[in-house]
């Protein structure tokens, strides 16, 4: 234990199987009694011997004493005589991360090696056998190191706040921890990480998706090949390198060669030359190959891409094809929604971004469903992301409005002859181009379902959101606004991008359910970002008109449940989508249908002789 202790290495006593077996601990007692009990409740259960050995092998990594302190300074030599004088059997635990210069790499399978391998390998370097693989001891690489469990390639990370079992520690199955020959900390330092080292610690550092089991990275924080100092590079090259100090020096030349801009084969046949000539022994030429292929991977990835500047002119060509193929109009009317089409436009606007937000039970998801197939029956495909309902509940209210059953039928599956609804024209046609999407696709992997769908139908889709907060993306957020804002900006460049419209139904504030409460742009939830990106804005409510404004109606709940009477206020409409206001919508909940409302004037409000609700009071 002193012998780490001296080389700057924070140690801490370990229980071990001996004390275990001598004079089991209560906590070692009660959780073995508890593994009991519930392996005598599964249907086949396991040899009482293998569940003490499991237990056994986990107790044995528990530390003797509070460790915490230890993550920040040394033990004194007196502290460490005292713990293992008090229990000579205690295994030795090795404190990972900043505090001793350290990062293990725990390899538990055949897996995990053969990917490391694949990846360029680990240098010479201190590695230890374990119960059942390697611990590889690697220099701290500069940078906080997170603790990582990657399940798929039995990878294990000891960074910051980590420790290792070091040898000559006993395993919980009796076999002994043990340094290979020639690769004790006595025999080798712990070599530098290289690139491919570097690349997965700093993926571990912002949480990212680990490698899978066919070894490929998923990309993350890219590692930088330094630009090394000339004069160190020569001297390296001059005297070469002895065991040890190898692969890290061929990383550092190789590196600092792809820097300077040498062509890729004179870096190879210099490397080679250099490690035939210089190094004592060489490295094998495969292993040489891996180093040079994973320092070449990296400087690829590290090189930005220069940005054309004559890209942002426009030329002739260029013009004429846009404006040959004109603005992107989508008809969505149908034979329902036909002033409503004619207010926003005539259709809806390609590269735009259309917010639809509603009080509860307004129809929201009925009056999306509704624009959805009036689309696909005018020929245009519409990609449906649905995570209220789902796609059978959404087939469900569509097979309602087109044939004479109500949603409850369709509900309860007292349809007869489904095949002969689904062959009537108006289905056949929105089962051909309305494609709804259940499952949660990150919104950056969009792009491919458009180009799929563009590709089939030679035209891009109207995307819908039901709803927005519920989408994903691949980038970790911790503040649920700031998400909801990167998701709000992606869908705007993905509109613009693919040059199609993008609706989605995004929540209210709870707020604005309250009768009398006035609506705004302020009563959406995500208020903030979505005003400024969205090129629409609506909201569905029972509303009455006053004070140059919209407040929800008292007892708007009957209202909507009983007459089906909504109003969808427009607040915001760019160029292109139309004119902001008040359009009186009528909910159909029992045909799944949302039409337009005769009970107003051109200036939206009553008209004379208009029937009120029996819900609303008279003024």
């Amino acid at each position: 234990a002193l012998s780490y202790l001296k080389r700057g290495i924070s140690i801490i006593p370990l229980y071990s199987p001996q004390m275990i077996n001598g004079r089991p601990p209560k906590a070692f007692t009660l959780e073995l009694q508890k593994r009991l009990e519930e392996n005598s409740r599964v249907q086949v259960p396991l040899p009482e011997r293998e569940i003490k050995q499991k237990v056994l092998i986990d107790y044995c990594k528990k530390p003797l004493v509070s460790w915490t302190e230890y993550q920040k300074r040394l033990p004194t030599e007196e502290e460490v005589r005292g713990w293992f004088t008090t229990n000579p059997e205690a295994n030795i635990g090795v404190i990972t991360g900043k505090i001793s210069n350290l990062v293990v790499f725990d390899l538990d399978s055949d897996e995990a090696q053969e990917y490391a391998g694949e990846e360029g390998g680990f240098p010479d370097t201190p590695r230890v056998k374990t119960g059942k693989g390697y611990h590889i001891y690697m220099k701290y690489p500069g940078f906080e190191v997170k603790n990582n469990v990657n399940k798929n390639l039995a990878i294990d990370i000891r960074g910051d706040g980590g420790f290792v079992v070091a040898p000559p520690s006993v395993h919980g199955s009796g076999r002994r921890y043990s340094w290979e020959p020639g690769y004790s900390l006595s025999e080798i330092d712990p070599a530098p990480c290289t690139p491919w080292m570097v690349d997965y610690l700093k993926n571990l550092a912002t949480p990212k998706e680990k490698p899978d089991r066919e070894g490929s990275v998923v990309k993350g924080d890219k590692p930088v090949v330094e630009h090394e100092d000339p004069d160190a590079c020569i001297e390296i090259i001059r005297k070469g390198c002895r065991a040890g100090e190898r692969n890290a020096s061929a990383v550092r030349i190789i590196g600092h060669w792809f820097n300077s801009g040498m062509e890729e084969k004179e870096i190879w046949e210099l490397a080679r030359i250099w490690n035939e000539k210089r190094n004592n022994p060489p490295l094998s030429e495969s292993e040489l190959k891996k180093t040079f292929e994973s320092v070449k991977k990296m400087d690829s990835r590290n090189k930005t891409p220069r940005i054309d500047v004559s890209t942002f002119l426009d030329d002739e060509k260029k013009v004429s094809k846009e404006l040959a193929q004109g603005p992107i109009r989508v008809p969505f009317a149908g034979n329902n929604l036909v002033s409503l089409e004619r207010t926003m436009n005539g259709g809806l606007a390609g590269g735009r971004l259309y917010i639809f937000g509603g009080i509860p039970s307004s129809g929201k998801t009925v009056l999306l469903n509704n624009i959805a197939d009036n689309i696909s029956l005018n020929g245009y495909p519409v990609l449906f992301f649905s995570y209220d309902d789902g796609r059978l509940e959404l087939l469900n209210r569509s097979l309602a409005r087109f044939t004479g059953h109500s949603i409850e039928d369709f509900n309860a599956g007292s349809i007869q002859h489904i095949e002969g609804v689904c062959n009537l024209s108006p289905v056949k046609n929105i089962l051909a181009h309305k494609y709804v999407a259940e499952k949660l696709i990150p919104v950056e992997e969009w792009d491919d379902l458009v180009d799929q769908i563009r590709k089939k139908h030679k035209k891009g889709p109207v995307i819908i959101i039901d709803y927005l907060r519920k989408l994903r993306t691949k980038a970790k957020a911790q503040d649920e606004r700031l998400r909801v804002d990167d998701i709000i900006s992606r869908l705007t460049d993905l509109a613009k991008k693919n040059n199609i419209p993008v609706l989605a139904i995004s929540e209210l504030a709870r707020d604005s359910y309250k009768s009398g409460q006035r609506l705004s742009m302020a009563s959406f939830k995500e208020s903030g970002t979505i005003e400024y990106e969205a090129s629409w804005l609506g909201i569905l409510a029972a509303v009455e008109e006053k004070n140059e404004g919209y407040e929800i109606k008292e007892n708007w709940e009957k209202i909507i449940d009983h007459d089906g009477n909504i109003d969808l206020i427009v607040f915001k409409a760019k160029r292109g989508t139309g004119a902001t206001g008040r359009i009186p919508l009528k909910l159909n909940k029992a045909k799944m249908t949302v039409t337009e409302r005769r009970d107003t004037g051109s200036s939206g409000r009553p008209a004379p002789g208009a029937r009120k609700s029996r819900f609303e009071r008279e003024e």
